[in-house]
């Protein structure tokens, strides 16, 4: 049962629902969900298409008609503010000019000009930074080719240069969801790769070509990216590999690492001094290793021993690159 503050709250809601299931609904259904009348529901419906949302009936089901209305979206002011955010995130996220997210937010901008002019023109003004890049229409048709795969369940050919191999090889990818990463300001497919047997995690910006089959393929019931996320510190996940990373910092910085929730796993522990200690557990320690460094001297890698070990491998180099030793 859901309950609202009045009816214009449970009419939203009504919308809402509506479009998040195309085959439409009963309204017996909205009658047992909301605890009230049949004739109740049918009074909310007339008032809905009042206010211009257009409604299909089909049989016993009721469906939005898109052919009249897109989806009436009405927001307060923190929700517009969250918008622009995630517009600013979404014209950030990648350094490749993306056409169709300059597209996007000019759509998102003109929709949201009624609600706010002010963050419609700041919209506007993420899209036109992203239109400014130099397109690379190798990356632009990787992105579609890999979109049309992911949202039509086909399988796509590429051809992919990862960072560590010397040639290209061509690889078939189901791709299983398509991620953005802040890291690197890149975007990512994990899916299956038939050449590995396994799931894999493909770059982006390192597909230099790819081609849409025609042969489908299903995604298994068990695959939650968001529980293999759970283990990386940007993209790079493991299932089988966990590490304990446990890193000391400085008094200095102390304050500024308790600010942020940096990862799920973070355990921050105070030590007398005023400094801290600051354990993780990761799948891989790739990722990781980058944001240690911009810490400089503040910090300290405790464990594992091989980050301990490399980072003093670097430091080394460090200091015969600026003479000290």
């Amino acid at each position: 049962m859901q309950r609202f503050e009045n009816r214009l709250e449970r009419m939203d809601d009504i919308e809402r629902k509506l479009a998040q299931y195309p085959s439409g609904l009963s309204i017996s259904y909205f009658a047992r969900l909301y605890r009230v009348n049949r004739s109740t529901i049918y009074r909310d419906f007339s008032a809905l298409e009042r206010r211009g949302v257009g409604l299909i009936q089909d049989g016993r089901r009721w469906k939005l008609d898109h052919r009249r209305m897109l989806y009436a979206t009405r927001f307060t002011p923190y929700e517009l503010v969250s918008l622009y955010l995630a517009a600013r995130l979404l014209a950030r996220y990648s350094d490749e000019a993306n056409p169709h997210i300059v597209k996007a937010l000019e759509k998102l901008a003109d929709a949201l000009l009624a609600h706010s002019p002010l963050v419609s023109r700041h919209i506007t003004q993420s899209a036109e930074l992203v239109g400014d890049r130099p397109v690379r229409p190798e990356y632009v048709h990787a992105f579609e080719t890999l979109t049309q795969a992911w949202l039509l369940s086909r399988k796509a050919r590429v051809i992919y240069q990862g960072f560590h191999d010397q040639q290209a090889t061509e690889r078939l990818v189901s791709p299983y969801v398509i991620e953005p990463s802040g890291l690197g300001y890149s975007s990512y497919v994990i899916g299956y790769d038939d050449l590995r047997s396994a799931v894999r995690t493909f770059k982006l910006e390192r597909i230099q070509s790819a081609q849409l089959t025609d042969e489908l393929f299903l995604r298994p019931d068990d695959f939650d990216p968001y529980r293999l996320f759970a283990s990386a510190w940007g993209i790079i996940w493991s299932q089988d590999n966990h590490e304990e990373v446990r890193l000391h910092f400085s008094r200095r910085v102390t304050r500024r690492v308790k600010e942020s929730v940096w990862h799920p796993s973070q355990v921050i522990e105070d030590l007398p001094d005023g400094s801290c200690l600051f354990t993780v557990h990761l799948g891989s320690l790739t990722e990781i290793t980058p944001w240690i460094r911009q810490w400089g001297a503040d910090v300290e890698a405790l464990a594992p021993p091989a980050l301990r070990d490399e980072l003093v491998v670097e430091a080394r180099a460090l200091a015969t690159l600026y003479g000290i030793v």
